[in-house]
């Protein structure tokens, strides 16, 4: 857990970096802070690239199987919850002003790593939970048409499904700096975003579009080029761009442009996936710092201390 007593050892001039935060602050601060610790982050990030070579592994080797995503889904979890909690710690410890090391920052999120599971368990239950439903309505209505589906999970399951996910951005957060469990968590992240969910969703949305712009970017870009030099096995832009993005299967006749292709797409996976965990710490601070005064709390119980 990283409670106050981890936040009272910082420095002087870093009590300064709590304070409120606009868009602009919270995403120069994100590529900053990832920019300065590059090493660090993306050492615990590793750890998610070894979930992305199981999970793509495992769907190859149950491709018969029509659970094979699931399967690879949540043999995998616990590695990328293991990668998500580990920047979190770091992300914290040196935003506070503190110091951590890759290993550290994962050693100390093993300790809360069924918490992190369970808690994600129930994230995607509610996730699925509306499209469930919405299936079984569908079962027993007749008529209704081969868009039936698909409309009614855009208009009702997809904006059910956003704002749970906004309202629960931040259990990672809670687990591992507060030491919530479970449950409780979860509405821990629900109570500090309530009242400014709108504002949350757009950051967030902020913070995970300009992550994953840089991703979808050098993804595209690299098999551009590989298209241009007449390496691409017959694949055209369309199709590279419908892979990258729509996570449609690479078709191509050439093997070596596949796995060049499939390696940078987890490579770069890895390499996003600081950017926008170390922007959501900062958006958490930011809600803490707003909502509950988390600076003069921290100033107070450091009476030596002036902001």
């Amino acid at each position: 857990m990283l409670g106050t007593s981890d936040a009272l050892q910082v420095d002087n001039n870093d009590l300064s970096k709590l304070r409120p935060m606009g868009v602009g602050d919270i995403l120069d601060g994100t590529f900053s802070l990832y920019r300065r610790h590059f090493s660090l982050f993306i050492g615990i990030a590793s750890i998610y690239f070894i979930a992305n070579i199981v999970e793509y592994s495992l769907k190859g080797l149950l491709s018969k199987s029509e659970l094979n995503s699931i399967i690879a889904a949540i043999v995998s979890m616990p590695l990328i919850l293991l990668s998500m909690g580990g920047i979190v710690v770091a992300a914290t410890r040196i935003y506070l002003g503190g110091e951590s090391t890759s290993f550290a920052a994962l050693r100390q999120t093993l300790p809360r790593l069924w918490t992190l599971i369970y808690c994600r368990l129930i994230w995607l239950l509610a996730m699925v939970g509306p499209i469930i439903l919405i299936f079984l309505s569908l079962g027993s209505v007749r008529g209704t048409g081969p868009l039936a589906l698909p409309i009614m999970i855009a208009v009702i399951c997809v904006p059910i499904m956003i704002y749970i996910s906004v309202r629960w951005v931040f259990y990672i957060e809670t687990v591992m700096i507060e030491d919530y469990s479970g449950i409780s968590a979860l509405r821990r992240s629900s109570e500090l975003v309530q009242e400014n969910w709108w504002k949350v969703c757009v950051i967030v949305f902020m913070i995970i579009l300009s992550s994953y712009a840089v991703r979808y970017i050098l993804e595209i870009s690299l098999g551009i080029v590989l298209v241009v030099a007449n390496l691409a096995g017959g694949a055209d832009f369309r199709s590279i761009i419908e892979w990258s993005i729509l996570d449609k299967v690479l078709d191509t006749g050439s093997y070596p442009f596949y796995v060049v292709m499939t390696s940078s797409q987890m490579v770069l996976k890895a390499l996003v996936l600081p950017v926008w965990i170390i922007g959501v710490v900062l958006l958490y601070f930011d809600r803490r710092v707003r909502k509950e005064g988390y600076d003069i709390e921290i100033t107070a119980n450091r009476p030596d201390i002036l902001v």
